[in-house]
């Protein structure tokens, strides 16, 4: 048996000599192979794109998201802008003319903008006579203080605007701007009545054309056909135009006494993206600056810097250019890659190199070295990049679409690293002009060093069954408090508690009670279903037992449906008395009054019926919580809707709220099954390196324990698992191996040359310690930049897995020795067959 994985090491060792005889015999023609990969690649960059947008985080085929599709088809794109205003009273005149000009500017200025709605043209339905008048509540423009305060009356007393437009004391109001629902149209189909505000403002021109346009996105959204079905919705950068003018143009309104807040899921998703470019531009700028530094330290040769820095930059630039051929739009979780690339592609020079300069300064060779690199490490470098690819690979099943393409595109990145590495960066070596050293000038650091790496190795087999029964005892307390820990997804508050979005929404909710929504589509499935009367009647139970429900941190601040419009009509219709804001009695008279209702000009109904009647929507506002806490909101909503409407309807439940609760379901259950695909294959894969199940399976033990140490660390410190934490696991057991598998690679290696259990721990660690040491600290400095992210989550997900790669250094120089001396105790020079 030992001599048939001999013979198989030797024959594994000889392809790579060979290897790397052809690389150094063929230089110019892998360099320029090489660099026409990248050339395609990169021209492919222009192409990709960023996508933030909470329905980002699932996949197109996920029931949720599809659901939510046929939604925004339906009645158009339920995440709006939301520009509130904070004043004493916003009905003073003063203040009525600020609003309106402030209306007037957005609804002219604004780009890809379907509708802007405020108090300025707020619906005011009344009637005269047997006649229905539908209007804008500020048609005659006040002239007046007294007039103002009749609108005030007006404004208050009507229960639709009431937290949907304005609060109860008239110090806080909204304007709620809707975006197209598709993408590429170079107009704004705005609503003809939004710039017909009233005769006192000038109104906005708009051309014939644009209201063609304009009418049949209104058909489109009524009546979706195949062809409207296969559009694509509203573009991220389009989005983030959108949000752009908006905040342009409120600073030249915001005052003390005029306060300004700019919210909705629209504006989180634009400024994550800003912060997601920012970041990963300065994160590249930061670890590129870190590795030079680490790396002139170390080999004190401009080529140790210059060289391997070129290999993992265009590594980056390749995989990028396959995410922009592919289509694979840049995500809030993707944002890492590039930086994590740099950090992670680095380790595999820097074990080639510290042994080619070794040898060539030894023996003054270059092809020589380049030999002895391939055929003593080349293997071990292999594996370890095989391990990091599987474990980023683990994220791939993830039903969290982010976590799909970061684990896919990463372990894709890091196979181009090694490519490069292997390929290129020898080439470069062999074609370049690289002088050698002379092999006594870092030998009183190569002293130190060796004899701290001699006491490390004698302490670990002095105190193996210590280190042993404690690493033992702390990873199984770990694991037991792993069940204590708490989960998170909440994308507001991956931003600064100063930050303006976060305090706008918190304001909003706190002000208008919500500032996002759950969607709610009741079918009947027979065209005009929606005039039974009785199933209104349940459509009414339905939203006023919904804006009873109120939890610990949850609340539902306004349902709306098609039954507040007809409330509306009859309360009209009944000479706008009070006591009439209510259904009809009279199931006959539903049919006049929506017909009524259509005939006076407003369109509005199409917020809340499809174009047959058929399907009736219902908006529920809510505050912006943590995802997890959703769960208990939605039971409740369910319960109600059982208990309220008839089985013959079916009930489709969409929206941000059930997005967000749907990513962080899907988060639990897939970081669960990428914790076990990582642990599975990557242990299959060390057995198979190592031709030896005990050792591949004892190798598992000190990967595992820098995760677990961060989950005792998460638990003491009640830090919640969120999306980002919850690959720390995945990665850290992917990387740390790489360790793992250069100690347990020579230590096999020394072991059976015939040298003792102890000499050989203490001969691995010199010829392999260095390289761990400075691979560490790169991954370290790697992960600690991102304590200077913009996103508070990216600052914990940093310095969590830099503490879990020091753990990992530290285990594999202490546990995994102590591992070896109790697995396979010997005595001096005794030959121990593996």
């Amino acid at each position: 048996m030992q001599i048939n994985i001999k013979n198989r090491l030797l024959e594994i060792e000889k392809i790579l000599g060979n290897l790397a005889i052809f690389i150094a015999r063929h230089p110019k023609w892998i360099i320029f192979s090489v660099f026409l990969l990248v050339f395609l690649s990169a021209s492919q960059l222009p192409k990709i794109t960023v996508d933030t947008s909470t329905e980002g985080f699932l996949h197109a085929t996920d029931p949720a998201r599809v659901a939510y599709d046929e939604f925004r088809n339906q009645f158009g794109r339920d995440e709006k802008i939301v520009v509130a205003i904070s004043t004493n009273d916003i009905f003073k005149l003063e203040k009525l003319n600020q609003l309106k000009a402030l209306h007037q500017r957005l609804a002219a200025e604004v780009p890809h903008l379907f509708e802007i709605t405020s108090l300025i043209n707020a619906r005011y339905t009344q009637g005269n006579g047997d006649s229905l008048l539908v209007d804008d509540l500020m048609t005659q423009w006040p002239e007046s203080q007294l007039d103002a305060e009749k609108l005030k009356q007006k404004a208050l007393n009507n229960p639709l605007y009431r937290d949907l437009l304005v609060d109860s004391q008239g110090e806080f109001t909204v304007l709620v701007l809707e975006s197209n629902t598709y993408t590429n149209q170079d107009i704004d189909s705005k609503r003809v009545s939004d710039n017909k505000i009233n005769s006192g403002i000038p109104e906005i021109p708009i051309e014939e054309t644009i209201l063609e346009d304009a009418f049949s996105e209104f058909d489109s959204l009524a009546q979706p056909n195949e062809a409207t079905k296969q559009k694509e919705f509203i573009s991220d950068k389009e989005n983030s135009e959108m949000v752009a003018a908006v905040s342009q143009i409120v600073t030249d309104f915001n005052s003390d006494d005029f306060k300004i807040y700019v919210a909705g899921s629209p504006s989180v998703t634009a400024f994550l993206k800003s912060s997601i470019m920012g970041d990963m531009q300065k994160f590249i700028v930061m670890i590129l600056a870190a590795i030079s530094i680490i790396l002139a330290l170390l080999f004190k040769r401009l080529s140790g810097v210059i060289l391997p820095l070129i290999s993992v930059f265009l590594a980056v630039v390749v995989t990028l250019g396959m995410m922009a051929w592919n289509g694979t739009p840049i995500k809030v979780m993707t944002q890492v890659m590039p930086s994590f690339l740099l950090a992670v592609g680095i380790g595999a020079s820097i074990h080639v190199l510290a042994i080619f300069y070794k040898n060539y300064d030894t023996h003054k060779d270059k092809e020589q070295a380049l030999i002895y690199t391939f055929e003593h490490s080349g293997l071990a470098i292999v594996m370890t990049s095989l391990t990091t690819a599987a474990g980023m690979l683990s994220f791939a099943p993830s039903n969290v679409a982010p976590v799909a393409d970061l684990g896919i595109f990463s372990a894709l990145g890091v196979m181009i690293a090694l490519l490069f590495t292997l390929v290129l960066l020898p080439a470069l070596l062999i074609i370049l002009p690289i002088k050698s050293k002379s092999i006594n000038n870092d030998s009183e650091h190569h002293d130190f060093l060796d004899k701290f790496l001699k006491t490390i190795a004698r302490f670990s087999q002095t105190n193996a069954k210590p280190i042993v029964i404690f690493s033992l005892i702390f990873m199984a307390l770990s694991l037991g408090a792993a069940s204590q820990i708490g989960y998170s997804h909440n994308p507001l508050k991956w931003f600064p508690p100063e930050h303006e979005t976060r305090i706008a929404t918190e304001t909003i909710d706190k002000e208008m009670n919500g500032s996002i929504s759950l969607e709610l589509v009741i079918d009947t499935h027979q065209e005009n279903g929606l005039y039974n009367l009785e199933l209104l009647k349940s459509l009414d139970k339905v939203t006023l037992e919904l804006q009873q429900i109120k939890g610990d941190k949850f609340f539902v601040g306004k349902a709306l449906s098609l039954v507040d419009v007809l409330k509306e009509i009859h309360q009209a219709l009944n000479k706008n008395q009070p006591e009439f804001y209510r259904l009809t009695s009279n199931e006959k008279l539903i049919p006049q009054e929506i017909l009524l209702f259509e005939n006076s000009g407003s369109d509005d109904l199409q917020d809340f019926v499809d174009s047959q009647f058929s399907k009736a929507r219902i908006t529920v506002k809510v505050p912006w919580i943590d995802a997890f806490e959703y769960d208990e909101l939605l039971n409740q909503v369910a319960e109600i809707l059982k208990r309220n409407l008839p089985s013959s309807v079916s009930i489709t439940t969409t929206g941000m709220i059930p997005l967000l609760a749907e990513t962080s379901s899907a988060a639990v259950s897939s970081s669960g099954t990428s914790y076990l695909i990582a642990f599975a294959v990557i242990g299959i894969m060390l057995i198979l390196l190592l031709h030896s199940v005990k050792l591949g399976l004892l190798a598992m033990i000190p990967n595992l324990l820098p995760v677990l140490f961060v989950l005792a660390v998460m638990v003491v410190f009640q830090f919640p698992l969120d999306l980002f934490t919850m690959l720390i696991g995945a990665i850290v057991i992917g990387i740390a191996v790489d360790d793992i598998v250069h100690f347990m690679h020579n230590f096999r290696r020394f072991h059976q040359q015939g040298h003792s259990t102890e000499k050989s721990v203490e001969m691995t660690l010199i010829s392999s310690g260095r390289a761990m040491m400075i691979t560490t600290l790169v991954l370290f400095v790697g992960f600690m930049l991102y304590l200077f992210a913009s996103m508070t989550n990216l600052f914990l997900f940093g310095l969590l897995t830099a503490l879990a790669f020091v753990i990992a250094l530290i285990a594999v120089f202490l546990l995994a020795p102590a591992l070896m001396a109790l697995t396979y105790p010997e005595k001096a020079n005794q030959r121990e067959t593996l």
